[in-house]
């Protein structure tokens, strides 16, 4: 093992809900290192990531949020997910899901050790890059109804978090998400929903932009969908700051909140 590849911090991707956004972050994460990594640090290649990936059941996942059960949510996915991470070895945490953040006190009180990625802190750096304090949210319905895994840790670093009200179109968004989105399935009819959802929260209720706050969504809707508004796809900022934490170009602390 050269000096570039045994430098590089030990990621731990934890996947599964759904494993289309873990395919993704796969993908996106090794194809950034290799970019970010000079050439004249290598033998032949571009550099792969280090990193090791543990999947959890998406069913088992869904079934606990579905009944509201996010204490036990939040066991499984630390019991079948973070620990065969750390047992692995990694140093860094990277969770490939916007509504999994919900583990996030437990890994700091379980696991010390671990620096963790969060998306809030990444996509909240990209919102405040632009000089927004509101913006929209869109993910599943559990990270739109409560979401405080997101909101507040969106609202520490100053940035004011509107939801759609309806609820059946909270309904309809987590419906796609999970029987369409996280099989891979895109529809223009899906992506034509998200993008009014998207126009309305500026329309209506002054967001400056839309996050979209679902790894899944990111594949179906893109920034040329929807012209007229700013979109942050979380997933994509999440990937390139991991990627960056990787190689020693940033580290999570830089991105969390002050104070």
């Amino acid at each position: 093992m050269n000096e570039a590849a045994s430098s590089m911090r030990y990621l731990g991707i934890l996947t599964g809900v759904s494993y289309v956004s873990g395919l993704d972050y796969f993908k996106t994460i090794n194809k950034r290192v290799g970019e970010l990594i000079s050439r004249d640090k290598c033998e032949r290649m571009p550099k792969n990531a280090r990193l090791v990936m543990a999947c959890v059941d998406c069913d088992t996942y869904v079934d606990f949020l579905e009944k509201g059960d996010t204490a036990g949510c939040s066991r499984y996915l630390m019991e079948d997910g973070v620990a065969r991470l750390v047992a692995a070895g990694a140093e860094v945490l990277v969770i490939a899901s916007n509504t999994a953040h919900l583990i996030f006190p437990a890994v700091l009180s379980t696991y010390p050790q671990l620096e963790i990625v969060h998306i809030a802190d990444t996509t909240a750096a990209a919102i405040k890059a632009v000089g927004f304090t509101r913006v929209g949210l869109l993910g599943t319905q559990p990270t739109m109804q409560d979401g405080s895994w997101l909101k507040t840790r969106l609202g520490a670093h100053g940035v004011e978090v509107v939801v759609p009200h309806c609820e059946a179109e909270l309904r309809r968004c987590y419906d796609i998400i999970c029987q369409e989105l996280s099989f891979d399935i895109l529809t223009d009819e899906s992506r034509a929903f998200f993008v009014g959802l998207a126009r309305a929260l500026v329309a209506e209720q002054g967001a400056q932009g839309v996050v979209l706050g679902c790894t899944e969504i990111e594949l179906l809707v893109e920034q040329k969908d929807a012209p007229d508004v700013t979109l942050f796809a979380s997933a994509a900022l999440h990937m390139e700051a991991a990627a960056k934490v990787q190689v020693g170009q940033l580290r999570a602390s830089e991105l969390a909140p002050a104070g």
